[in-house]
């Protein structure tokens, strides 16, 4: 059968209709094909993607026999993967039928998220509750569109501060029990799909694998009577010789005995920047010196006609616990932490650096109003933390009065939550003058205080020492670097075509530490809007040269955004002109300790002189601190000082105040 064809149309209006019928065609034809091909690349590349978040996860859980540091990276690098606002790890307890936070989490902005943060810290879900007891319960990824209407989501308070808005989790597998829960926040709606459940399916087996290895490591170390590592007794066997020591005590069978809490300090920082294997052989060289200068203690003491003994026990991470039994002299338990402190003084060798590793150690001595020996392990522990207030390597014993000085400490730390979760902080600013123009105001010092309900405006002296201490430091240096940098924006906004002072803001040195540093201070500076050349940022020489190599890295891509960069505190122990000569500074401050001494000691002259020509010849700036007198001021103009700033200049005034000044 012959097809009909239908003849070309002589008319030329409809043939041209006709071609472009069939060019539409084709052109749509075509789009649609490019779509598809587009889809296909987007989803491929989104796919390769995933696998790399595996594999960085897969490394993280492999280069680690520790749960917590593999579930650190996990959150974080999934967090930052999907840009989601927080992420949070919780760990099966009990019998199997609770999980709890282990304070291992994310947060895009901690500052934010602090609400959030608190409530999710240490909490424990049984099945069914809350989210990660539904995972928990099913065994399965649970997701919640909108946490504001979700019937069973306890933390809605939390979450409204924080604007969290959609939520997922998912679990940690080992063969078919969950042993973790991981779950994740976002100001957006989470949309689950297949490629996600199949990843986190993964990573949860890939974490429960950790988790698996964390459980053998802690069963063999629980059942054995020495610490794996050091091979010094564990807590085991010194709570069962401390118990022994104090039947003794109290049956009047035997002398007297004092217990002792020795901690590390710094040493997470040398955890967290030479490495965990750098760490582990601090702790090895550690305990080896600590029982070597106790065994020839023993022997003095033993020649002496004493006869007490000690057991050193590794019982933490870089925690020691001293039993020192049998010991009719207290003095000479002092004795025995003088010689603890001296034997740890010489510097080790880690991965081609020098380290110092100095201890706080807290003493307890028995008596008979202790009821048994974990009441004195308590009370050495408090005296330990007063020690490590003091600075490093101090020691302290324990008295009534620390009790109660501590139990107010503790509720300082309560109290300073609060004044972040309510935003009791303010910031003061202290003026830097030129030293030829005093009445020219360069820049200001962003200084902390706290509007404390009760006792009125407090200086970071009051407080600064427990928010180092807990951690909390975290949350408020950022809020002082954002804080700062917002206050300033908006004084150069007002200023005009006017002057445009830099403001110097102090980075604590758990901030500087922080993975995230570099990240946060960008996010910071796009978000205000200030401009970067206008920021100084303050560290001190101790957290300067504790990794030289990072914080020359960290300082070079900061100061490429046109940020400058302080040395603080210079020349007040830790200097050092090697160090100096790598480290990129644009600026040294001179202590004020140093310029209050001038008037009397030549001393003290010299080394501020030495000072400015160092700065001098490697072309850095010098701000003097601490000036409170026009001799001081024409003193260091003289020697060739730029900049300062002190009472005679003005104290730290609130924003408003500081900015009248201009």
């Amino acid at each position: 059968m012959k097809h009909f064809v239908a003849p070309e149309p002589r008319d030329l209006a409809t043939r041209l209709a006709r071609a472009e019928r069939r060019t539409a065609r084709e052109r749509a034809a075509r789009l649609e094909a490019e779509a598809i091909a587009e889809q296909g690349l987007r989803r491929l590349y989104e796919s390769q993607q995933r696998l790399l978040l595996l594999q960085r996860i897969t490394d993280g859980a492999n280069q680690t026999a520790e749960i917590e540091t593999a579930l650190h990276v996990a959150v974080t690098e999934i967090c930052r993967h999907m840009d989601w606002s927080f992420g949070n790890a919780l760990l099966v307890s009990g019998q199997g039928d609770t999980v709890t936070g282990c304070d291992v989490w994310y947060a895009a902005d901690p500052d934010v998220m602090f609400p959030f943060v608190e409530a999710s810290r240490g909490v424990s879900f049984g099945k069914g509750a809350g989210l990660p007891g539904r995972v928990l319960m099913d065994v399965r990824p649970h997701w919640i569109d909108d946490v504001m209407v979700d019937p069973n989501f306890p933390r809605v308070a939390a979450a409204a501060q924080c604007g969290l808005a959609a939520a997922c989790a998912f679990p940690v597998m080992v063969g078919d029990e969950v042993a973790g829960v991981l779950e994740f926040y976002a100001r957006r709606l989470i949309v689950p799909d297949h490629d996600l459940l199949g990843i986190m399916g993964q990573i949860g087996t890939q974490l429960g694998r950790v988790i698996e290895r964390d459980r053998a490591r802690r069963g063999l170390i629980h059942d054995a009577l020495h610490d794996a590592m050091t091979r010094l007794p564990n807590r085991t066997l010194f709570m069962e010789r401390a118990e022994s020591g104090f039947a003794r005590m109290r049956s009047r069978q035997g002398a007297g005995m004092a217990v002792m809490v020795v901690d590390l300090d710094g040493f997470k920082a040398i955890n967290d920047t030479l490495g965990h294997h750098a760490g582990d052989a601090l702790l090895i060289e550690i305990a080896r010196r600590m029982q070597a200068c106790i065994a020839a203690a023993e022997d003095t003491a033993r020649d002496g006609g004493a006869a007490w003994q000690a057991t050193l026990a590794r019982v933490g991470g870089d925690e020691f616990n001293v039993l020192v039994d049998g010991v009719d002299d207290p003095a000479s338990v002092g004795d025995l932490a003088d010689t603890i402190h001296r034997c740890l003084a010489a510097p080790s060798v880690l991965a081609g650096t020098h380290v110092r590793c100095q201890a706080s150690i807290g003493i307890a001595h028995g008596t008979t109003a202790y009821g048994d020996v974990g009441q004195m392990l308590r009370d050495a522990d408090l005296a330990m933390y007063r020690a490590k207030s003091h600075g490093r390597g101090q020691s302290v014993t324990f008295t009534d009065q620390l009790g109660v000085e501590v139990r107010h400490r503790t509720q300082l730390e309560q109290e300073l939550r609060q004044a972040i979760a309510e935003r009791q902080f303010v910031l003061h600013y202290q003026p830097i003058v030129s030293l030829t123009d005093p009445d020219g105001v360069c820049g200001f010092e962003a200084l902390i205080r706290w509007n404390h309900p009760s006792r009125g405006l407090l200086a970071p002296a009051a407080f600064i020492d427990v928010a180092e201490e807990t951690g909390l430091i975290l949350f408020i240096g950022d809020w002082v670097l954002r804080e700062a940098c917002a206050q300033a924006s908006a004084w150069h906004q007002r200023a005009g075509g006017g002057p445009r002072p830099f403001v110097s803001i102090n980075i604590s040195p758990q901030q500087f530490l922080q993975p995230e540093f570099v990240g946060r201070v960008h996010t910071v500076l796009m978000e205000t809007g200030i401009a970067p050349e206008t920021v100084r940022l303050e560290v001190t020489e101790g957290v300067a040269i504790l990794d030289a190599v990072r914080t020359s890295t960290i300082l070079e891509e900061i100061r490429g955004w046109g940020v400058k960069t302080s040395l603080d505190d210079f020349g007040t122990g830790f200097s050092s002109l090697s160090y100096l000569q790598t480290l990129p500074f644009d600026a040294l401050k001179i202590d004020r300790s140093f310029v209050a001494a001038m008037d009397d000691s030549s001393t003290s002259r010299g080394i501020v002189r030495a000072i400015l020509d160092i700065a001098k010849t490697m072309g850095m700036a010098v701000i003097a601190e601490g000036i409170e007198t026009a001799e001081q001021a024409a003193m260091l103009q003289r020697m060739g000082c730029e900049m300062g700033q002190g009472f005679l200049y003005g104290r730290a005034e609130e924003n408003s105040v500081a900015f009248a000044r201009l």
